[in-house]
């Protein structure tokens, strides 16, 4: 027995060891035996649990400059990113990365050991260790979010009038990228979905905008998480000239720097750590901005109304929706365990096209056999619809496909079709779980047409989830599905094995980026080179 026990003790340290090494002839047998051995006894169980721990601890905080500083809080931590391309930094950003897939190997060999259900529910350890900057519990504080932006929107918005008393707004332009423009997109959709404004409201994703459809009575919003979004600032230069109806929306940085030396209306996102609104990622920051809009623009006044009437400061009943999403909190928050909570399931379900409901399942599915959620919502959801699939590739890390119904319908249902008829005539797996958004607010038409196209065409070929907004209201539909799938998107992040904080890469890019001066020569010779229409660059061979 004793020798046995050594022989086990060996090969746990072992297998251990071929994940940190990340050992790609053995890794997959290292996690297998770790798995099977976790069954032989409750000390064996621990032991291996503990290593795991440790590996995911350890790697985990490579991503932190600051993780073991004494007395460091959650809202304090600072992202270890890459200085651009200066010596040592891309060994740096390798090393971060190889530490991303030795954490994830871990979460999900632990996974294989204990399913879902234990890795989520906070009377476990492990979603804690995995979430160390605490963005689920900065969901938490939405309700606050909430009052603190409709305050700063309406100061902003008195700051407006008092410059422009007579402006004669007759279009609405707002400026921003990723997660400074996904809000602004929602608080467009729910405006239109409301009827409360006859004017066109475009949100500009660019660099170099065409300034040629901006006049003197155009109203532009310059949206950045930060303050300093490189394209966004320079689409301000570019529009300054255009119009004097200009408001900025920002933690800080430059973009309030311009605000304030120019005398521009300005909403102040908080940008004090101990704020209980504060939060540390643009992605974060989707309620804070969404209201930041909605309650600008239903203040200014003078915006042409719509066919329900016009944009008011009565228009958008904010405490009501703080009560709402306090009393979602408590269906699908962290505190609501496994079997009770549709966020923690869901998330399960999407990446892996199966209702986990017991420990008993975690026998019969492969860890590394995911799915690629395909998120389907109708043109009058497609700015939420596009949020939750930028929130499974960001905060999630997995790849995830966006469709738009109508026309989805009529270019993308024949290959869904191909592709199922294909897997079940095979055998070969399915790549997709799908999951379609649906609300009061949708086309009652392309809601019945999207309805039939899942019981013909999905129906007992293909997981997929029906994911319905509730609410009186446009504002509150929209908030339960975005606050839903915050939620959601977080505890996916977990299952898939990642920190739902980190984005590294994109971190890194921006560095990168700030490196080079705008209006370089060689920008604008990029597509004056001869070259071949196709290039290609194949990666190990079939």
């Amino acid at each position: 027995m004793a020798d046995y026990n050594n022989r086990t003790n060996k090969d746990i340290q072992n297998s251990l060891k071929d994940i940190t090494d990340l050992n790609r002839n053995r890794i997959q047998k290292s996690i297998d035996f770790l798995k099977k051995a976790a069954s032989d006894s409750e000390r064996v169980r621990k032991q291996i649990l503990d290593g795991l721990k440790k590996i995911i601890i350890d790697y985990g905080n490579l991503h932190y400059s600051n993780c073991n500083q004494a007395g460091i809080t959650k809202n304090m931590l600072k992202l270890n990113v890459p200085d651009g391309l200066r010596p040592g930094e891309i060994t740096k950003y390798k090393k971060l990365i190889k530490a991303s897939v030795i954490e994830q190997a871990a979460i999900e060999t632990v996974l294989s050991i204990v399913g879902p259900a234990a890795l989520l529910d906070s009377e476990y350890e492990w979603f804690d260790l995995i979430d160390r900057s605490g963005m689920i519990e900065r969901l938490g504080k939405w309700p606050i979010h909430i009052k603190v932006m409709n305050e700063e929107a309406i100061k902003a918005a008195a700051e407006f009038r008092e410059k422009h008393k007579a402006a004669s707004i007759t279009k609405i332009k707002i400026f921003g990228l990723g997660g400074s423009a996904a809000p602004e997109e929602i608080a467009k959709e729910i405006i239109e979905n409301s009827r409360k404004c006859g004017l066109d409201i475009e949100i500009v994703r660019a660099d170099t905008p065409n300034t040629d459809t901006i006049d003197g009575n155009t109203l532009t919003l310059f949206c950045s998480f930060s303050g300093d979004t490189e394209e966004t600032v320079n689409c301000f230069r570019k529009v300054n000239s255009k119009t004097d109806f200009i408001a900025g929306i920002a933690q800080g940085g430059e973009l309030k720097s311009i605000c304030n030396e120019k005398h521009i209306p300005f909403v102040q996102l908080p940008n004090d750590k101990s704020d209980p609104a504060y939060v540390l990622q643009p992605r974060e920051s989707v309620c804070l901005q969404c209201i930041a809009v909605l309650s600008f623009l239903s203040q200014i006044g003078g915006l042409k109304e719509g066919s329900r009437g016009a944009l008011s400061s009565r228009s958008f009943d904010f405490g009501k929706l703080r009560r709402s999403v306090a009393a979602w909190r408590k269906r699908y928050g962290p505190d609501v365990n496994f079997v009770n909570n549709p966020a923690k399931k869901l998330a399960f379900f999407m990446l892996y096209g199966f209702d986990y409901s017991s420990v008993k399942d975690a026998v019969v599915f492969d860890v590394w056999d995911k799915k690629i959620p395909y998120v389907i919502g109708d043109y009058n959801l497609r700015g939420l619809t596009h949020e939750v699939v930028t929130q499974f590739r960001e905060r999630s890390k997995a790849c995830a496909v966006e469709g738009i119904a109508p026309e989805e319908l009529h270019n993308s249902v024949e290959a869904i079709r191909a592709s199922l008829e294909s897997s079940n005539a095979y055998r070969n797996s399915n790549p997709f779980v799908y999951l379609f958004l649906d609300s009061a607010d949708s086309e009652p038409r392309i809601g019945f047409r999207l309805e039939k196209t899942r019981n013909l065409v999905l129906e007992g070929k293909a997981p997929f989830a029906l994911l319905t907004a509730e609410g009186d209201t446009p504002l509150e539909r929209a908030f339960s599905l975005l606050y839903f799938n915050a939620h959601m998107t977080t505890y996916a992040a977990a299952v898939n094995g990642f920190d739902p904080l980190p984005v590294p890469t994109m971190s890194w890019i921006k560095k990168v980026m700030a490196e080079f001066p705008r209006n370089r020569s060689d920008e604008k010779q990029r597509y004056k080179k001869r070259c071949s229409i196709v290039k290609m660059q194949s990666f190990g061979r079939p």
